[in-house]
Parts: structure tokens; sequence; C-alpha cells
């Protein structure tokens, strides 16, 4: 464990002006659209609440909110993305450009849809959530036109860190993901990865992978049935991933955490009322990726990282995180 005076130092290092670290983001984009009332009655036409609607709202979801984030801590953000060619593709491109992400790639498809969460909310409660997507692959013509837009970025403008954002959406799959990491080898960019179930494996070699636990227990052939098996679980990944740090978020449990280095172990977080557990994972690989640019340890990294999830998780709907209330908290949590 890291003494209390190295902690704070790292606080410090987190606490000065970000706007040097560049961070790219490269994944599934969408839109989180949001229908907002009160539940009045039951439906006469089924057993299903009547939502009288008071506001509507959109807000930037997926890796677009990994780029959120990282803006909102003060972060230098490109961002790379597919949507469709249609309304909503224009919605999220106002919404980014008012986040203020500073190199925008958003290539349009017009075979598919842009991805949209719609989520109802009703006296605070989320209802139902409907999908409009496509899974389906992407075009290897666009993956070719996305990859040489990645290598003239990296040429003009090279980042820390590639954050890998994927939700299965077919934007990321297991021939592409090689070139990309090889793209990355080639220009010295560190990776950071959220992977989902389709592509999990393709994330070889990569400096951070962070599933949470229900994705790293599916691709597990053993059992878990506690945290007594996480490190088993930490075994298996890392015998198959190769990858230098491993997080594994365990929602109300904290964080397992560990490196090379460092045995993994859980980092426990505070207990909190809970409104909303939507974005949560984009703000952790985005506060994992800071920590792992600045190069803080790993002690640093899950108190940032439980703490800033947990706060974007006691507010409803998808938010970034706050980034004085975050270090106001960090601060508190140190010097107490």
């Amino acid at each position: 464990m890291a003494e209390t005076g190295k902690l704070i130092e790292e606080l410090e290092v987190l606490s000065e002006n970000l706007g040097k670290l560049h961070i790219a983001v490269l994944g599934d984009v969408m839109v989180d659209h949001y229908i907002v009332g009160q539940a009045t009655r039951i439906s006469p036409e089924a057993p299903v609440p009547v939502i009288q609607c008071s506001r509507t709202y959109d807000m930037p979801g997926g890796a677009s909110n990994v780029a959120s984030n990282l803006k909102a801590m003060g972060c230098r953000v490109s961002l790379f993305g597919l949507t469709g060619d249609d309304a909503m593709a224009a919605t999220l491109g106002e919404l980014l450009h008012h986040s203020h992400c500073d190199f925008l790639y958003l290539m349009a498809d017009p075979g598919r849809p842009t991805t949209v969460k719609t989520r109802v909310l009703a006296d605070g409660y989320q209802v139902t959530r409907i999908d409009w997507e496509s899974a389906e692959k992407a075009d290897k013509s666009i993956q070719n036109k996305v990859l040489h837009q990645l290598e003239a970025h990296f040429q003009n403008d090279r980042p820390e860190v590639l954050i890998l954002q994927d939700y299965d959406k077919g934007f990321l799959h297991a021939a592409w993901i090689g070139k990309i990491l090889g793209l990355c080898r080639q220009y010295g960019i560190r990776v950071a990865v959220d992977p989902k179930e389709r592509s999990f494996f393709a994330y070889r070699g990569v400096d951070l992978f962070k599933p949470n636990l229900r994705e790293a227990t599916l691709q597990y052939p053993g059992k878990y049935l506690s945290p007594d098996d996480l490190p088993a679980l930490d075994a298996y990944l890392r015998s198959r991933i190769g990858c230098n740090t491993l997080m594994v978020t365990l929602a109300a449990g904290g964080i397992w955490l560990g490196d090379l280095q460092t045995p993994g172990r859980v980092f426990a977080t505070e207990s909190r009322k809970v409104a909303d557990v939507s974005g949560a994972g984009d703000t952790v690989i985005s506060l994992a990726a800071i920590c792992m640019a600045r190069s803080l340890s790993l002690e640093f990294m899950a108190m940032c990282c439980n703490e800033a999830g947990g706060q974007v998780c006691e507010k409803a709907g998808v938010v970034a995180v706050d980034r004085s209330m975050l270090l106001q908290k960090l601060e508190s949590m140190l010097r107490k």
C-alpha cells in the first residue's frame, strides 16, 4: 500500500492542468436519448404505466461519453467513431461540439442507423429502454478509411493513450483490432480497453484491460462463485490477454486491480445511494487512462476510478464526472 504522502503527491499531479494530455478514443459512439416524466396511471390498453412526459434531452453515450469524461477532466481529446447518415448523427455531432471535443472523426455509413438508446424515466426510475442500432460488422472500406485517419492523426499529433471502447456494435472486431494495435505499437502509444463479448480475446498485449465482472466471468471456463475466485479469474485472463494492467470492476464490490509487478487485489469502494449505473464504466476507463498516462500508482488509480464511477452512479442518466467534486473528495479522503 502506498504511503499517504505519495498519494497526496499523485493527487497534485491529477489536479494540475491536463490540457497537454492528449488521449484518443476509438469505439462505438451513440446518443443517449431521455424521455422524462411521471407515471400517472396504468394504461387501460395493457398493464403498463402511462408516462406524462415533462421533457426530453440527449447526451453523448458509449465512446462519446468517454470523450466527454476526458474533456470534463481537462484533457485534449480525439474521438473516432461510426454513425449512420441520419438526423441523430447530426445530433451527436452537436453534442460533441458542445463538449468541446478537440478532434472529431465520425465516419457516416448510410447503410446503418446511428446507435440510439432511449430511456424512459418516470419519477426518477427507468421504466424501459429502447435501442435503435445495428451490430453488423462495419464495411472494410470504412475500417480502412478510419485506419488511415488514425495513422495520419498519430503522425500529426500523437496521443499518449488510445482508449478502445467496445460495445459490440460492429465497429471493432478481431481482424481490425489487430491492425489498430499494430499501429499503436508502431507509434509507441499505450492502449486501454473496455471490452465486450464478441472480440474479448482480440485485445492481446494491451496496456490496460478493463472488463466488468459479468463480462469477465462469461469468458471464464471455471466456476466463479465469490470474490475468493478472483485470483484464478485474474490468472486466466492474463494468460489469454497478456495485458500489463488488469482491472475488473465489481460494481458495489469496488475494483480488482493488479499489474505485472503487483498482484491483483480488491480495492473496496464506499457504499452509496445508486440512482443509475449507466455510463459508469465509461467514467472508470477515462480516469484509468489518465492515471496510466501520468504513471500514477495502482492504489491511486483505484481510488480515482472508485470515486469517479460512484459519483456518476449517484446521478440519474449518463453524465460526465465532475472534476472539482472528484478532486475535493479525493483530497478529503487523503487528508482526513
